[in-house]
């Protein structure tokens, strides 16, 4: 769950690209995205049978991202109370970001960084550092890009927003921010689809576009899996 962009076009699509770079026996079973009711809604979402969750979702209004870690990177401990592919889920049954962060209660999970997107416009940073929870509230009119901290360090980081920035000087479409992400190499620093060591990789690409008629791109990319494309 390592790498995640957020970008407005000119004709106001909201386009949420996320890299999930994980073990390659984590995304085996995790080909399509379904389809589940939470509290009356239908969300689609790529379901991690280990975890029974998920790292990205949408009902075609709201939006969810999730990355591994905070800002820095932490000391793993041996059990936590819960994994973090829960966390999206309870998100889309509270229903709203704003009962999300009056109810949820992160004590027990490892650090993890969840970006929101209600749909009317706020975009908001989650963050817990098993200390403290973070709330940032983002301006949805600026591109964003994160790295996950429990894989890439601060140089990392930042030479992959510079790429992310450059890149942006043309005039984005949603397909020109899905190539960015697919766009394979082995330099951390300058590529997004990475083989991080001969255990963890990027194993899936996700794109969530919100707009009068919102889709959600995904594409497994173990066992050959043809890309696949949800009209919300």
């Amino acid at each position: 769950m390592c790498c995640l962009s957020i970008y407005k076009t000119k004709d106001h699509k909201v386009v949420i690209t996320h890299n999930r770079d994980e073990q390659k026996s984590r995304q085996t079973a995790t080909n399509q995205l379904i389809p589940e009711i939470i509290n009356g809604r239908k969300v689609w979402m790529p379901k991690d049978v280990q975890s029974n969750g998920t790292w990205i979702a949408t009902d075609g209004q709201m939006a969810g991202a999730l990355l591994n870690g905070f800002k820095e990177n932490h000391i793993k401990k041996d059990a936590y109370r819960a994994s973090r592919g829960n966390i999206i889920p309870s998100l889309f049954q509270m229903q709203s970001i704003v009962k999300f962060v009056s109810d949820f209660d992160p004590e027990g999970y490892e650090p993890f960084t969840l970006v929101m997107f209600d749909g009317d416009d706020r975009l908001v940073e989650y963050g817990w550092d098993e200390r403290k929870i973070y709330i940032s509230d983002l301006d949805s009119d600026q591109p964003h890009i994160y790295s996950s901290s429990t894989l890439y360090n601060n140089e990392v980081k930042t030479n992959r927003a510079q790429q992310f920035f450059k890149w942006l000087k043309n005039d984005c479409s949603e397909y020109d921010i899905w190539h960015l992400h697919a766009a394979k190499g082995k330099d951390h620093n300058k590529f997004l689809n990475v083989d991080y060591n001969q255990i963890i990789r990027t194993v899936a690409l996700s794109q969530i576009v919100l707009c009068e008629d919102p889709k959600f791109h995904y594409q497994s990319l173990l066992s050959d899996c043809a890309p696949q494309t949800v009209l919300l």
